[in-house]
């Protein structure tokens, strides 16, 4: 992508000012326009989407996905902000500074940890929080309530070997029902 935006900024340096004479390269500026907002559309404009949904805890998850879409949009009413004052007055440095960032931002790539099959819990660990992060909470959180509503996943005792997931929990809500009652 910052490969079309260096091409674009070439192409409009050296044909800027006489555009109805050089119609060919107008065309191959537009060309490389479109080629890089296919490639944006596949790769970085969903990214933004991806990453937000993928860091956050369950507790925060909602504030922190508002939080990264308010972000995202807010930079794209920015860029479509200063784009026509940068292109009267940089003209085709608009396209060399584009793609400097998007050169930037392909070297950024590298830095971000891969997280695909990793818990939400994990994520506290890669992203540095340690483990005492907010998802380990969450997660010591959703197994008191559900040591509470007796939903634990306890281990098979001898004599369950073999007795079928809806066995298993029917039994445990036997369980549960009796020590309600005499309680």
């Amino acid at each position: 992508m910052a490969a079309c935006h260096f091409i674009v900024g070439i192409i409009s340096s050296q044909f800027q000012d006489s555009w109805p004479s050089h119609k060919a390269a107008g065309w191959a500026a537009c060309v490389f326009v479109w080629i890089f907002s296919i490639a944006f559309g596949y790769s970085w404009g969903p990214c933004a989407w991806i990453i937000v949904s993928e860091i956050w805890p369950l507790s925060v998850r909602a504030k922190g996905v508002s939080i990264g879409a308010s972000s995202n949009w807010m930079n794209n009413f920015i860029i479509g902000q200063v784009t026509p004052p940068m292109m009267e007055k940089l003209r085709y440095g608009t396209f060399i500074f584009f793609g400097l960032f998007s050169f930037f931002g392909g070297l950024f790539i590298f830095l971000i940890p891969e997280t695909s099959g990793l818990t939400l819990e994990e994520m506290d660990t890669v992203f540095g929080a340690g483990g005492d992060g907010l998802a380990k909470e969450d997660q010591q959180r959703q197994e008191e309530i559900y040591r509470r509503l007796g939903l634990t996943d306890r281990s098979p005792s001898p004599d369950e070997k073999g007795k079928s997931r809806d066995e298993k929990a029917t039994e445990e809500h036997q369980e549960h029902r009796e020590l309600s009652e005499k309680a």
